[in-house]
């Protein structure tokens, strides 16, 4: 993983797009559950860094996608992506929220690279620049501490 997280150091200081893939890639290799945790968690830390209350209206659905994410069918999840898409004055943590649920219904249907894709975007979206090292600096550390608290648990 700090193999890869060096090298997603090198991708963003060239400034290139899917910069997260290689992130969502390796963490999706142990558990989707995984890539999502970590998409979750960058949310989390850029509501706080941007001091946005629209997390706290949209909170229900990041819990729901942490404790029922594996007693939900495919479709159930792709039908509460819609739901939160759909809710009005969308920016984008109600976005990356979507496409996280939207990237749970792709690996629930075994389409890993789909799913791998919405989860990148999601992580992208809520680091809209990526000169922003302090918050980048979050999201790997974030990424790093999800992959060894599994690794340690495994």
């Amino acid at each position: 993983m700090k193999q890869i997280i060096e090298d997603v150091k090198q991708t963003i200081a060239q400034k290139k797009i899917l910069w997260a893939y290689p992130i969502v890639q390796e963490l999706q290799k142990y558990h989707y559950s995984l890539a999502i945790k970590w998409g979750m968690e960058c949310i989390k830390i850029y509501s706080v860094d941007i001091k946005s209350d629209k997390l706290s209206k949209l909170d229900k659905y990041v819990q729901q996608a942490i404790e029922e994410v594996n007693f939900l069918t495919s479709l159930q999840c792709y039908e509460v992506g819609q739901e939160i898409w759909y809710l009005p004055e969308r920016e984008e943590i109600q976005t990356a929220i979507a496409r996280l649920w939207w990237s749970i219904e792709a690996f629930k249907n075994e389409e890993e690279h789909l799913g791998r894709m919405e989860t990148t975007a999601a992580v992208e979206l809520v680091l809209s620049h990526i000169s922003d090292y302090h918050l980048l600096v979050q999201y790997l550390e974030a990424a790093v501490r999800i992959y060894e608290e599994y690794k340690s648990q495994n």
